[in-house]
């Protein structure tokens, strides 16, 4: 069940409820809180038994929060919640029936001063207000003698949000006028300073070009690889310097990099030495090179953080097994019974067989310790010891200290909010900060990072451009009600179409050339950082199964390439670069009908226009960009027949 104790002022949501969330215990191991606040995963949101209960209080923004707990590892909606409904999430993968929280605050309308009902960003002031679901007919910000007709923004289940947005960043006195059914209903006064978000400006900026090493190049022809059976390509470090002439091409100034730490699979989710590089990627020696070349270029270098599990192989697991409750890493971990393996999974483990018969045996045995989604290679940490969090955070400092400038942190959302705020504390300001956070990133934006995956958009793009769930005005209700709910931090998310854990996009829209750039468009004048996947601009399709799909090795061979693909990537990525207007403009959308979006992107005398035409009855997909800078008139068109 759920309850409700209170509501609390908050800095980020003006208002927060304090939620309680429990499950009858009947005799399971352990139990954890799951729901679209963590992407359904373990880890973040453990619960405590109290005599023949399982409890946990969080705070929670005001809203419809779906959930449901992971018992011993059993999803188990809430027997106690007769409230359940069809949960989807194409953007992971995630169907099933879960509970529903309504979570509702006392008053038909709210608004207090915080980071996101009113903030400052790139020399204005947005001020929202939030009015229960088709209450409200209009509504008004009254300041400084004006009167100022807000807008309707976005609706979710249970508010609708209006928006005015001001020139200027200064302190405020306003209030708000409400017209509702035969009624009107006033809010304020306020007197108050704008909040802005702390972030690093310079990622404002940037272009993003995720590479997953071991598939990109090979530099280094002769090496040991690390498991016999994993899918290793033998990419490498020296093989991406030797590239960088065609990401320098391709204009991006910004890599992020997929684990390159010590590990015994070519992906390096598993990792067993944080503070090296791995050697099939090269060593440290390929790491220092990479970071000279890099700054030589003004290139920015993000490094992937594994810190909700480590590798069953890494030093301190391998002492809890020799170990058992003596051992000195026994805290480190969450070991559910000793010994944690059995004397036959070990023995199996030595054995010479294919390696995915012997992963198959192992699988069956069992063990006895939390691992992430049930993999015995990556066993899970515990982020309630402090020198768990101490470790984070010298490694995170040993590598910024190295020539890193930020950090993605993997499975973000199953590690908890306040493990990320303490190790945020203890790094420099400028480090970009982005989490894996695969469903809403309410909580952990603005204190505990900077920006997300946008998982949230991309469910909104696969809704629109692939799967055609929804048409334009469905689009932009997501595009507004993200924004409302991440504010300022919005323009810190990390943007994608591809990743190394979906498939490839243009695999998504059958091979759809037109359908695939008229998406990377969007990405590339859109609010946020946008980000490419190696290869996706030169077409390369994915294979394989599973989250792998989209990992297939570089194509090198330019014959190959899709030479329409890199022409109009490249002029994208060379706009976005060049215009303020994209990087911190305002979002004003002017026509969202069918399967047509145009919006302005304005900001200090410039704009940016974007028409985008997805047509039914097979007709290609076309957009068309026109820049407007001090008096010059710029115009890119694609798709458009002639």
């Amino acid at each position: 069940m759920y309850k409700i104790f209170g509501f609390e002022r908050d800095k980020r949501f003006g208002r927060v409820a304090v939620v309680e969330f429990s499950a009858p215990a009947k005799g399971e191991p352990y139990a954890y809180l799951l729901g679209s606040f963590n992407a359904f995963n373990e880890g973040s949101f453990r619960m405590v038994r109290s005599e023949d209960r399982w409890k946990i209080k969080v705070r929670l923004p005001e809203g419809v929060w779906y959930y449901a707990f992971s018992l011993g590892g059993e999803f188990t909606v809430d027997p106690e919640n007769p409230v359940w409904r069809r949960y989807k999430r194409p953007s992971y993968k995630f169907e099933r029936e879960a509970s529903v929280a309504e979570v509702r605050g006392p008053g038909r309308l709210f608004h207090r001063p915080s980071l996101t009902y009113l903030y400052s960003f790139a020399g204005r002031t947005h001020v929202i207000l939030r009015t229960v679901r088709s209450s409200a007919t209009s509504a008004t910000l009254n300041f400084g003698g004006e009167k100022v007709e807000m807008k309707s923004k976005a609706r979710d289940e249970l508010f609708e949000y209006w928006e005015a947005v001001l020139p200027g960043e200064g302190a405020l006195e306003y209030s708000f006028g409400v017209e509702t059914a035969g009624d009107f209903e006033e809010l304020g006064p306020f007197s108050a300073v704008p909040e802005s978000l702390e972030a690093p400006a310079w990622v404002l900026e940037r272009v993003f070009y995720q590479v997953m090493p071991d598939r990109f190049a090979v530099g280094i022809a002769e090496k040991e690889l690390s498991l016999k059976g994993e899918s290793f390509y033998g990419g490498d470090l020296r093989g991406l310097r030797e590239h960088l002439d065609h990401l320098k091409g391709l204009g991006i100034n910004a890599i992020y990099l997929t684990p390159i730490f010590e590990s015994m699979t070519y992906h390096g989710y598993d990792v067993t030495d944080y503070f090296h590089t791995a050697e099939r990627l090269g060593g440290d020696a390929e790491f220092d090179a990479l970071v000279r070349e890099l700054e030589g270029f003004d290139v920015r270098l993000i490094l992937d953080g594994v810190f909700h599990h480590t590798s069953f192989f890494h030093p301190y697991f391998q002492d809890l097994i020799r170990n058992g409750e003596n051992s000195r890493y026994r805290d480190f971990y969450r070991p559910l019974k000793f010994p944690v393996v059995t004397r036959e999974f070990l023995n199996t483990l030595e054995e010479d067989m294919p390696w995915r018969e012997k992963y198959r045996v192992l699988k069956g045995l069992g063990w006895n310790y939390e691992t992430f989604f049930s993999v015995w290679l990556m066993p899970r940490l515990n982020h309630d010891n402090p020198e768990v969090v101490d470790l984070i955070a010298e490694v995170m400092n040993h590598w910024l200290g190295k020539g890193a400038d930020g950090w993605r942190l993997d499975v973000a959302h199953g590690v908890p909010s306040e493990v990320w705020r303490e190790v945020r504390g203890r790094l420099p300001a400028e480090a970009y900060l982005f989490g894996e956070v695969m469903d809403d990133g309410r909580p952990w934006l603005f204190d505990a990072f900077h920006g997300v995956m946008n998982y949230r958009l991309y469910d909104a793009l696969l809704r629109f451009f692939v799967l055609g769930e929804i048409d334009a005005r469905g689009f932009l209700n997501e595009l507004n009600l993200l924004s409302t709910y991440y504010g300022p931090a919005e323009y810190f998310t990390y943007n994608f179409l591809d990743n190394h854990d979906v498939p490839r996009f243009l695999d998504l829209v059958e091979g759809d050339v037109g359908r695939y750039l008229c998406a990377l468009a969007f990405l590339m004048t859109y609010k946020g950082i946008p980000a490419l996947f190696y290869g996706d601009e030169v077409g390369l399709r994915g294979g394989g199964e599973g989250m792998g799909t989209g990992r297939a090795p570089m194509e090198w061979d330019e014959g190959k390439w899709n030479m329409e693909i890199l022409k109009v990537t490249r002029t994208l990525i060379k706009m976005r670069r060049e215009s303020r207007a994209l990087q911190l403009g305002e979002f004003v959308p002017l026509r969202f009908e069918g399967r047509t979006v145009a919006y302005d992107r304005v900001y200090n005398g410039e704009s940016v226009s974007v028409v985008i035409a997805y047509p039914n009855g097979g007709k290609r997909c076309r957009f068309e960009i026109q820049r407007r800078y001090k008096g010059t008139l710029q115009r890119f068109e694609y798709g458009h027949e002639r």
